[in-house]
């Protein structure tokens, strides 16, 4: 990625790891919409804002989301997100519109310590043809959990299936119209 606008303060490539001796992860997953980026843009929703019901992977996993007012799309803005058992803390680092949209999570509290701290992400937007846009999600995570070789395909199937239903609810969304 490049590096964030002006006034911003980072970007995923140079998030700090979270805990010494944890790995920092990124995982990238497309899906083309028959819209184009300007309606695909103005169709972006987090995990938070979705009007689909996570699948049961999620809801076995990851704690469960309080709705929040859709979000603002202001370099700088700080939102807080509440889970059931904690919060976290996202900052707009890059706005590209309708290209680019990057944050940092700049605290984060969970009464559980699941091992698994999440540290950034992205939505990358790339026209096709005008009623083809590539839309991307990128999430950045750091885990300690051990060994990884048991931990880590875990974390990887529900980091995608999570940006699967992102894109598939964003997609919906850019459809209707």
């Amino acid at each position: 990625m490049n590096p964030p606008n002006a006034g911003s303060t980072a970007s995923l490539d140079t998030l700090p790891t979270a805990v010494p001796g944890s790995l920092r992860l990124t995982l990238v997953t497309h899906l083309t919409i028959a819209a184009s980026a300007e309606r695909v843009w103005k169709s972006l929703q987090f995990y938070e804002e979705l009007d689909m019901p996570p699948p049961l992977s999620l809801r076995l996993f990851l704690p469960r989301p309080m709705p929040i007012p859709a979000a603002t799309k202001e370099l700088g803005e700080e939102t807080t997100l509440h889970y059931a058992g904690g919060h976290y803390v996202r900052r707009v680092v890059r706005l590209e519109p309708p290209h680019s949209y990057e944050f940092e999570v700049i605290d984060q509290r969970f009464a559980k310590e699941r091992g698994v701290m999440f540290m950034g992400g992205a939505y990358g937007l790339r026209t096709i043809d005008p009623n083809h846009t590539d839309l991307s999600i990128t999430t950045v995570y750091s885990s300690g959990l051990r060994p990884r070789w048991v931990f880590q395909p875990l974390e990887t199937a529900i980091c995608r299936r999570l940006q699967r239903h992102l894109l598939a609810g964003i997609a919906q969304r850019a459809l209707r119209g």
